[in-house]
């Protein structure tokens, strides 16, 4: 599956949003982000752990997602986060789908702003929307059998204004 990155013309100001059932480039991506008038970079890297709740011995998860819509929700997300803090240089938010084991990365959010405090902020508020609002599934595997993940919940609709508000 391929990335997107859309530029802004004659800007640093870009967006590095995607899907894909192979390995995340973690580290191109957290060197794309950097730009010279970036004084901080933050990356949040989402892992597949060994337990979940109620759920030991994880030993896999499986991520399905109704891929027509996952890009475009990323994008808007990004859009929100630009809103919200007019500052964001560079930001990336890129999900894995299939199979993954205990380590495999899952998600990668990486924002760059002149200061430190916009990139933290705005990190955040692109998980927790990523996790509210695309449409992405986990299945767990575990020592005692296999069941999609107890954190399922309905999806917010970001456009309608009812994404996690801001920091």
């Amino acid at each position: 599956m391929p990335w997107v990155t859309t530029t802004t013309k004659g800007s640093t100001l870009a967006d590095w949003i995607g899907v894909s059932d192979e390995p995340l480039p973690v580290a191109e991506v957290m060197a794309w982000a950097v730009t010279s008038g970036s004084g901080a970079s933050v990356t949040f890297c989402g892992t597949v752990r060994d337990h979940s709740e109620g759920r030991p011995g994880v030993t896999s998860l499986e991520y399905e997602a109704y891929l027509e819509q996952v890009e475009p929700r990323l994008a808007a997300i990004a859009s929100a986060a630009r809103s919200r803090w007019p500052d964001i240089e560079r930001l990336a938010i890129v999900h894995r789908v299939g199979r993954l084991v205990v380590g495999d990365v899952s998600v990668v959010v990486v924002v760059s702003t002149p200061h430190r405090a916009e990139a933290f902020e705005a990190a955040r508020f692109c998980i927790d929307t990523v996790k509210e609002s695309v449409p992405i599934w986990k299945r767990e595997t575990w020592a005692h059998g296999s069941d999609w993940s107890t954190c399922t919940h309905e999806l917010v609709d970001l456009e309608a204004g009812s994404g996690p508000p801001s920091s």
